[in-house]
């Protein structure tokens, strides 16, 4: 008797993202073992990230290697796109131009010489300021045409700590970390950014190792959530409020400690990131949600990046941490951790949590941009020749590859042999999109290819909508692909490959067809 196709189908494939720390063959289907160069769409399909290309570049156009940027939107409502390299200072000029013009900036003899650029910036009422450890702090004043930044100490208001990170919350300045106090944070007056002097209004500094259980740490940045001062240090962090009754605002003057949270901090001053109902950040153990963390102090803290824990954490033990950037994309619903030492930026979507508290996740690779930022329902990266925004589908005009497998599965059959008969997808793409099938058998890195392509049709005969894939361009047509394939093992492992070059690629379904028994 003739033993009847068996099929396994994986409806949205990699819908639960990466997952590179549990068994394959007892993970979920919906998990990815590989998801390179991938998003997960608002549709909950698995599908090729958007490329880059320059949105603002240098006048005149050369390579000048930037290393951050910043948004200043000033009290008129006119915003400013500033960068900066390790050596010079830009600006976009004329506004609306996407030109990024050089500032000239004469330091205070015998302050400043800029050799590095790894700035944080904050604004606060129309002034944008720049903080840096061993460096005196920059200040940026849009109405000055003539000489717009320069030392805080021209202001003439004392002189500010040489801080590495600052934070514009609750109507000052707050900072920490210099190269010779690691545990006190100093705040400058109300409203005033450049008011330093020591008793002067509203000015201080609060010294935390007082306030430490389990002995001395460093301060390694700073957050502002739901009124309260996040103090994240590397191994605690200290939450600060003022529950003064009528406060519309932290007093610093009545600030109170509301609890240290220890055994958790934050390694990278730049992954901290509120979302505008949390805050995430990269800790030793990888991504955590400063929600979570509160929530579950008490108790084993589990983390955000705890299905791909072991390769993270890996990358990060390798990386320079002060070159590791983040960003939260509402628009785009995800948290992107750059380590621009291996090229990598790992995707946590944020639509909503697994089962086991994580995100869903995809990692990209190629990818070195220095800084990232998002605004107005568009991403932006600074690269060497200006500031790159997320769109399209080719990296400055090259192609990149996505790629995509499946963990192994048995078909709930792990004693029998199975043949591969059929392999089908329904996939969303561009007409004409090119991508290749892998099957692999028993654990092997060995894999049978198979070339296919979207097919080429009039868009019109397929009903988009129905998919949700509006945000497609016209081009995206939905193909059903059936094809003769082989192989055989005990677990079975499907790959999709293909080099993403100006089209996309989402996958919507796959099917397999395999018969179970003993091999002739």
């Amino acid at each position: 008797m003739v033993a009847p196709l068996r099929t396994a189908s994986i409806a949205a494939p990699g819908f639960f993202g990466l997952n590179t720390m549990d068994s394959e063959v007892t993970l979920n289907q919906n998990y990815a073992r590989s998801a390179e160069n991938c998003i997960i769409d608002e549709g909950g399909r698995l599908g090729s990230r958007l490329g880059w290309e320059y949105a603002y570049q240098t006048s005149p156009l050369s390579t000048v290697d930037l290393k951050g940027m910043h948004r200043f939107l000033d009290i008129g409502g006119l915003d400013y796109f500033g960068a900066w390299s390790d050596t010079g200072f830009y600006v976009e000029n004329p506004r609306g131009s996407k030109t990024l013009t050089s500032i000239t900036y004469t330091n205070t003899p015998g302050v400043n010489t800029v050799t590095d650029g790894n700035w944080q910036a904050a604004t606060l009422n129309d002034y944008a300021f720049l903080f840096q450890r061993g460096y005196e702090p920059l200040y940026f004043d849009p109405t000055d045409t003539v000489d717009p930044l320069d030392d805080i100490t021209v202001a003439g208001k004392g002189t500010p700590p040489q801080a590495n990170t600052v934070l514009s919350a609750y109507g000052r300045l707050w900072c920490a970390d210099t190269p010779t106090n690691k545990t006190t944070v100093y705040w400058s007056d109300l409203l005033d950014g450049t008011e330093w002097r020591p008793g002067t209004g509203t000015v201080g500094s609060l010294d935390i190792s007082g306030i430490l259980v389990y002995g001395n740490d460093e301060i390694v940045g700073l957050g502002a959530h739901n009124g309260r001062l996040i103090i994240f240090c590397k191994n605690n962090i200290i939450i600060m409020d003022d529950q003064s009754a009528g406060k519309q605002y932290l007093d610093p003057a009545d600030m109170s400690l509301v609890e240290v949270i220890s055994g958790v901090g934050c390694i990278a001053r730049d992954s901290i990131v509120n979302t505008g109902n949390d805050i995430f950040f990269l800790s030793e153990a990888g991504v955590r949600s400063l929600g979570r963390t509160i929530q579950e102090k008490s108790q084993p803290v589990r983390d955000i990046s705890r299905n791909v824990r072991d390769t993270l954490v890996d990358q990060v033990a390798r990386a320079d941490k002060d070159q590791i950037r983040a960003v939260y994309s509402d628009h785009f619903a995800f948290y992107l951790l750059a380590i621009p030492d291996e090229e990598t930026v790992w995707c946590f979507d944020m639509r909503a949590p697994l089962e086991n508290g994580a995100a869903r996740v995809t990692r990209w690779n190629g990818l070195d941009h220095t800084s990232w930022l998002a605004f107005d329902g568009s991403l932006y990266m600074t690269n060497t020749q200006g500031i790159a925004e997320y769109r399209g589908y080719q990296d400055n005009g090259s192609k990149y590859s996505m790629q995509y497998y499946t963990n192994y599965f048995d078909f709930g059959m792990s004693n029998m042999v199975k043949v591969v008969k059929n392999i089908a997808a329904t996939v969303i793409g561009s007409t004409g999109q090119k991508f290749v099938a892998k099957i692999g058998t028993d654990y092997e890195d060995i894999y049978t290819s198979y070339n296919l392509t979207v097919k080429d049709a009039a868009v019109s005969e397929y009903n988009i909508a129905e998919y949700n894939i509006g945000e497609y361009s016209g081009a995206a047509l939905i193909d059903n692909i059936r094809i003769p394939a082989g192989g055989s093992g005990f677990v079975i492992q499907v790959g999709f490959e293909s080099e993403i070059n100006g089209g996309f690629l989402n996958i919507q379904q796959i099917d397999l067809y395999v018969k179970q028994g003993r091999l002739n």
